[in-house]
């Protein structure tokens, strides 16, 4: 998939999360303490965790898809505070995605992957520019 598909896709998942959110917040439980002991906050909890789980599963594969598309490393799903699951309950397939210090170390490889490329880029680019100067300059030379 190209980057700005990606991009695309990921920004409508987020802005449908967003939507989500805004509703959830409407409906936000009242400060009296009665209120918050029955069972209708503890379903508005779940809904909450719902939602967040469904922002960083965003995240993840918004990130997965850009690293694939780079070629750059994500992190192991063995290696210890990289991914969360998502609880059997909430989704029966039990997606993986990425916490906090698992999007930073997939967001270093891609911004090092990008930076690479870049970097051979500029070279050719200087390169280009030079010969094209230097033939300029034999042209005015033998002109003159």
């Amino acid at each position: 998939m190209w980057l700005w598909q990606n991009y695309l896709k990921y920004r409508v998942a987020l802005r449908k999360q967003a939507k989500a959110q805004e509703a959830l917040d409407k409906e936000f439980p009242p400060d009296e303490p009665e209120e918050l002991t029955n069972s209708w906050m503890s379903d508005y909890v779940k809904r909450e965790d719902d939602l967040l789980h469904w922002k960083w599963l965003i995240h993840t594969e918004y990130l997965r898809n850009k690293a694939d598309v780079l070629g750059a490393q994500m992190p192991d799903i063995t290696e210890p505070g990289m991914y969360g699951r998502v609880e059997w309950d909430d989704d029966p397939k039990q997606p993986y995605y990425l916490t906090e210090k698992g999007i930073r170390a997939a967001r270093d490889a891609i911004r090092a992957e990008e930076s690479h490329r870049r970097q051979a880029v500029g070279y050719w680019f200087g390169m280009v520019m030079a010969s094209i100067a230097a033939v300029t300059g034999l042209i005015s030379a033998f002109k003159g």
